[in-house]
């Protein structure tokens, strides 16, 4: 045996086998206590089986060996294969949506630019908006293309197995729920939006996403205690309120219980007020580290690691817009959208972005969906996922192109 040298900071085998030993009895000790059976075990598989109470959920496993869907229902989990996709396949559909998302971002960006730089009688200023104008448009082609020969694939190696398991009824009415449960590079493409010719997964049933099955459990067993507090609805935007909300949500709303505010120290003392959220700001996820990721307000940014250590328990955050910051493909097969990290802070429902939208079409659709839940006088977040079904169907049988309807997604019970 060739005998080495230690460099700094590695440990020798017997430092090693003492710490995992240390680990293995402060394990123990904690799995001792009353309440902390479980810590840091894996969820057992009558445990996980409560998620399926209303709709099944649809885990899609994917891996460099194999791929399949997981179909959880009260009943059981059905595997089905899925010979058409491969993690190969799926990592480099990814790595094109993505690209095109970013050519289309830096399009909208120079011309956002060149419309604010316009002047009157100022010919090159003029020329500039139109040559931006014109790359906009290129690049929102772009997109369109990519995103319709995805949609199509998703459709082909991922719904369409999976659809003579799920509850589709054979004839008109109300539209089954099913829950999404994607992993790998599938976790930031719009399964929802599946959809090949006249055959769309959106007119079949109400898509929804969780993180995980634990999440969903966890989220579906929150007790909400109505009495407990105010429903607050915190508005928190660097936009005019017309142009965030719309006035048909508002006028649905006590507006002593509205919370208007557009600073940080604000935003986030508000949050301890509020049961409700919407963000209408420039807001950024980056997808490699999604605790940077965050909203930028009048004077400063709340990163998702800010939510995360308040500790929130609300019921519903509405996210209009986002940009993408992917900063390199290595690490997009463990990223999360900044939907799921507000999930994942503490938000019961998100219903979110998984790309910048156009501000008309965000402002429809949380116009449709606020004024929805807002019908009785009182907000109801559990009803969004339905609300947000129909609002975006309307948007797509209006004939809008699928880069402005597909981003829209729901997180949550």
């Amino acid at each position: 045996m060739t005998d080495f040298e230690l460099g700094p900071g590695m440990l020798s085998p017997d430092q090693r086998l003492a710490l995992a030993r240390e680990w293995d009895e402060l394990l123990d000790e904690i799995q001792g206590v009353p309440g902390f059976e479980d810590f840091l075990r894996p969820p057992s598989y009558e445990a996980l089986l409560p998620a399926s109470a209303e709709g099944p959920v649809i885990v899609v496993n994917v891996s460099r060996w194999r791929c399949d869907a997981l179909i959880v229902t009260s009943a059981g989990v059905a595997t089905v294969p899925l010979p058409g996709l491969s993690l190969e396949d799926a990592h480099d559909r990814l790595v094109g949506h993505l690209h095109a998302l970013e050519v289309l971002e830096t399009a909208v960006q120079k011309w956002e630019t060149a419309k604010s730089a316009r002047r009157e009688g100022d010919h090159k200023s003029i020329l500039d908006l139109q040559s931006a104008g014109r790359a906009r448009g290129t690049a929102a082609v772009m997109v369109e293309t990519a995103l319709g020969e995805t949609c199509e694939w998703l459709w082909d190696a991922v719904v369409a197995p999976v659809l003579p398991y799920l509850p589709i009824p054979e004839v008109s009415a109300e539209s089954p729920r099913v829950w999404w449960c994607p992993t790998g590079p599938l976790a930031l493409l719009p399964i929802h939006a599946a959809g090949r010719g006249d055959d769309w997964l959106a007119d079949m049933v109400v898509s929804s996403y969780t993180p995980t099955l634990r999440g969903l459990v966890e989220a579906r067993s929150r007790d909400v205690d109505r009495a407990a507090a105010r429903d607050r609805f915190l508005l928190a935007s660097t936009m005019p309120e017309g142009a965030a909300l719309g006035e048909g949500p508002l006028a649905g709303l006590d507006r002593t219980d509205l919370i208007d505010c557009s600073t940080r120290e604000a935003t986030l003392a508000g949050l301890s007020e509020a049961r409700y959220v919407h963000f209408h700001c420039h807001a950024d996820q980056n997808l490699q580290d999604p605790a940077q990721g965050g909203f930028q307000l009048d004077d400063d940014v709340i990163r998702v690691f800010d939510l995360a250590e308040l500790a929130l328990r609300g019921e519903f955050a509405g996210l209009a817009a986002c940009k993408t910051a992917v900063g390199g493909t290595e690490l997009l097969d463990e990223s999360i959208t900044l939907a799921a990290a507000l999930h994942y802070s503490g938000f019961r429902h998100v219903v979110g972005g998984l790309w910048i939208v156009a501000e008309d079409a965000a402002a429809s659709v949380f116009s449709s969906v606020y004024t929805e839940l807002a019908a009785t006088g009182r907000f109801l977040p559990d009803e969004s996922a339905r609300a947000l079904a129909t609002a975006v169907n309307d948007l797509r049988r209006s004939g809008e192109e699928l880069h402005r309807w597909a981003p829209f997604i729901h997180i949550g019970p």
